[in-house]
């Protein structure tokens, strides 16, 4: 009876110290887990920042740029490089080190279209419909022709940029209709606003 109860003992020994290295094994691997969550690094993204003192209005360039990483893009104009922002202008003076924002960039096409107008047309003639910020539209005019009820159609204006585009299918008398935002200059603005009276506009979507 003493032997049974000495090997009892033994493995009741030999249980403890497994559980012990168990614990510790254990207590080892959240230690090591939670020193790699604290000493991993915060995910970074890539943002535009001004390489230099940037004017206003003048085309940007790969040399006027640089990249930083911060923890959140939001609000910022991200990315790894000039891209497609190359010739793109600042509508105010960017200091050395200052991000680059959405709201102060400018298309070259509205170097010399910097005004904006609203214009709304029906979505039948204005691709359906289908136009975006930052289109380009051809916009033809067309009118009946003096003496005559053989319609006169007119290039209007080629190349304009879209600021911003949407869809109404109330807004012409029922009918759906774009409502557009569009960059032009003083003699843009006043044809625009006369065929508008006089004439049918026509828009036409230019490239893709």
């Amino acid at each position: 009876m003493a032997v049974v109860g000495l090997d009892r003992a033994r493995r009741l020994s030999l249980l403890r110290v497994d559980r012990r290295m168990v614990l510790g094994v254990v207590l080892a691997a959240a230690a090591a887990l939670t020193v790699l969550v604290l000493t991993r690094p915060t995910p970074t993204l890539p943002v535009l920042v001004a390489a230099a003192d940037l004017a206003p209005g003048v085309p940007l360039g790969a040399d006027d740029v640089r990249v930083r990483e911060v923890a959140s893009d939001r609000g910022l104009v991200g990315g790894d490089g000039i891209g497609e922002l190359a010739g793109w202008v600042l509508a105010a003076p960017l200091a050395a080190g200052e991000p680059l924002l959405p709201s102060l960039l400018r298309p070259p096409e509205r170097v010399d279209r910097p005004d904006a107008m609203a214009l709304s047309v029906p979505a039948s003639q204005a691709v359906l419909g289908g136009l975006a910020a930052g289109d380009l539209v051809d916009i033809y005019a067309t009118a009946g022709g003096v003496g005559t009820d053989t319609p006169a159609t007119e290039l209007l204006a080629g190349g304009v940029y879209v600021i911003d585009a949407t869809t109404d299918a109330q807004s012409l008398g029922g009918t759906p209709a774009v409502e557009l935002l569009l960059a032009v200059d003083r003699d843009l603005a006043g044809r625009l606003a006369a065929a508008s009276h006089h004439a049918e506009l026509d828009l036409v979507r230019v490239g893709p």
